[in-house]
């Protein structure tokens, strides 16, 4: 709190880019920054620049210490923390509560309400560097402000107070503002990045530049005067340049990687121009028709098939012309061959960053996509951490296409608790996939997976699948090795990258691969470790910090075992190098299911002596009520030491 008269204790939760920025804003005219969560490097070092000296805290610290809370938390995560802190009795009477989504009015703070504090929705339209450059920018920027009317003039104080401009919005329009601006600034720099990659494809190292002047000019004119600023071959009525533009954008399809989602973006926004064309009296309704016409995709043709729910023939000039179509949905039809199409429509990775991955989700929009030269596939159950990454990248490096499953498999899962339980980050997976340069993700779901039912036919993993892992999770790879198979079809990849943590699961894929004359080569990337030695894991996330310090003894343990062996010490020595690291562990920490030496290929137990080529140090544990697996490959330098 503050004791200075009109000046407020302003806490923040989620002090990321925008929280951190408007806390160091408010603490510049006056106001005492009290506390901020979070424990991230980069939030810690933001906190650490912009508002020094102020304390790190958790959050139910900081609302307890906050007369003006700031809530600057993603939008998806804002109704969940509001209850959960209410439900904790967190908020105060006549605590000033300030959301920052702009997707939201007051109506998500309603538990702060309840509990007498006072919720105001305030949103900066303008993007964040997270900086001190952000202080300037702030100045004469747009807030959309809503309130309860008693306490609107509150929240425009606190805008101006900071040098902003409050836009005042009532709750039932929140949803309309904030898609007006994800459609213009964040599709605006979809469409750019898409111009850029055309003309790369045109041989133009900077399309930027050559942009430059072309948009800024477009730009400032829409702004400024609308659709009367519009030019172009539509305006024009200039029916032969839209098709020779169309049967370019079809040859870049065929040809160049990366340009697949640029030419149904054309098409459909072709098609609103035409329909605003007519509208406004810049073309007539033949030549509506007939742009329409060229615009509506040959039968069979999925390059150019318009996007679900536009409108796409000429017989929708006349619900455009009398008004019933304004938008172009009353008189929408869709192409028959709409797989990409309806791929691009639900498109989860479109966002700020540009053009991202086509996401797919049946197998009808997958085999409409051609494979272009060597493809390669990495298949994963999404949650996506950095050991994932590491495959991508090493997928990008070697092939010209990648495509990247997402599917949490229910064959591979023995309790329909922990099926229930696994994570599912299907947007946060596809923006991670969008900035390693993924062409493809293949997201299907249980019901396009195994149409009625799960299958009758599976592949059985054997004698292989029945020990370690097996022995423990019985059924788990008949269910991995079904859904391999059946997704190494579907994506008709020429090279499929797996992890090495995952060994038993790599040495079961080879080996099904080698039986059934598959013809795809699988590459196995090395584990990726945490700092502290911990191999990543989509499990880790269960792990409390006294466990997660306790897991520390899996990674101990193999690397134990494989210094042995680089000390020449035989097999069995190995194996026991490797048991007295584990036995460091505290009593009941760790429960072990297995602690073993295999052969890399087989899975069988690494012979004391005769052994040929490298081994394998293999272990499972529960840790809490997390299970985790681990293991290393154990070589020799010296052949006879085995």
């Amino acid at each position: 709190m503050t004791s200075r008269p009109g000046r407020l204790g302003v806490g923040v939760v989620g002090a990321g880019r925008v929280g951190t920025v408007l806390a160091s804003a408010l603490r510049s005219v006056g106001h005492a920054v009290v506390g901020a969560s979070g424990g991230s490097e980069d939030t810690l070092e933001r906190i650490d620049a912009l508002l020094p000296g102020v304390p790190v805290l958790d959050v139910e610290a900081v609302v307890e210490r906050s007369e003006l809370l700031l809530l600057t938390v993603p939008d998806d995560v804002l109704a969940d923390l509001v209850t959960g802190l209410a439900a904790l009795g967190a908020f105060q009477p006549g605590q000033l509560v300030v959301h920052t989504a702009g997707r939201y009015g007051t109506g998500v703070l309603a538990p702060a309400r309840a509990a007498g504090a006072i919720p105001l929705a305030i949103h900066p339209a303008m993007t964040f560097t997270g900086t001190s450059l952000d202080l300037s920018r702030i100045v004469g920027a747009p807030f959309a402000v809503t309130a309860a009317a008693p306490v609107l003039p509150i929240a425009q104080a606190l805008v101006v107070e900071i040098g902003g401009e409050p836009v005042i919005l009532g709750e039932d329009v929140r949803g309309l503002y904030h898609a007006a601006l994800a459609h213009g600034a964040n599709h605006l720099v979809t469409l750019t990045a898409q111009a850029i990659r055309l003309l790369a494809a045109a041989g133009v190292e900077d399309g930027g530049q050559l942009l430059t002047p072309l948009l800024q000019a477009a730009l400032d004119g829409a702004l400024r005067g609308g659709e009367a600023s519009l030019t172009g071959p539509v305006v024009r009525g200039d029916v032969g340049t839209v098709r020779e533009h169309l049967a370019a954008l079809a040859e870049a399809d065929g040809g160049r990687r990366g340009l697949l989602d640029i030419a149904p973006t054309y098409v459909a926004l072709a098609r609103a121009t035409v329909q605003r064309a007519l509208i406004n009296g810049r073309i007539g309704e033949a030549r509506a028709g007939e742009l329409l016409d060229a615009l509506t995709a040959p039968a069979g043709d999925a390059r150019t098939a318009p996007a679900s729910g536009v409108a796409v023939a000429s017989s929708a000039v006349d619900g455009v012309a009398d008004g019933t179509a304004d938008d172009g949905t009353d008189a929408a039809v869709t192409s028959d061959d709409g797989a990409v199409d309806a791929a691009l429509a639900s498109d989860e990775g479109a966002a700020e960053d540009g053009a991202g991955p086509l996401v797919v989700h049946t197998v009808a929009e997958l085999r409409a996509l051609r494979p272009r030269e060597t493809r390669a596939v990495v298949m994963t159950m999404g949650a996506l951490h950095a050991g994932h990454l590491a495959l991508v990248r090493e997928a990008r490096r070697r092939a010209h296409e990648v495509v990247v499953t997402i599917f949490v498999n229910p064959l591979q899962f023995s309790s329909a608790a922990d099926l229930e339980t696994y994570p599912r980050t299907l947007d946060t997976d596809v923006a991670l996939l969008r900035a390693e340069g993924v062409d493809v993700v293949f997201a299907p779901s249980v019901e396009e997976m195994y149409p009625g039912a799960q299958p009758q036919v599976r592949i059985v993993a054997g004698r292989m699948g029945e020990v370690l892992e097996g022995e423990h999770r019985p059924g788990h790879f008949d269910g991995m090795l079904t859904v391999v198979h059946k997704l190494l079809n579907l994506t008709a990849g020429d090279v499929a990258f797996f992890g090495q943590k995952d060994a038993q699961q790599l040495a079961l894929v080879r080996r099904m691969v080698a039986d059934l004359n598959m013809g795809i080569d699988v590459v196995a990337v090395p584990t990726v470790r945490d700092p502290d030695g911990l191999a990543l894991s989509s499990r880790n996330v269960h792990l409390s910090p006294t466990d997660r310090t306790a897991a520390l003894v899996l990674s101990r343990t193999v690397l134990a075992g494989a210094r042995a062996a680089e000390q020449g010490r035989p097999p069995a020595e190995v194996l026991e190098a490797a048991r007295a690291e584990l036995a460091t562990a505290a009593p009941g920490d760790v429960r072990t299911d297995y602690l073993e030496l295999v052969d890399p290929v087989t899975m069988s137990p690494y012979p004391d002596v005769g052994g040929a080529g490298d081994a394998l140090l293999v272990i499972a544990a529960q840790v809490g009520t997390t299970r985790l697996i681990d293991n290393a490959v154990v070589s020799w330098a010296d052949p006879g030491h085995r």
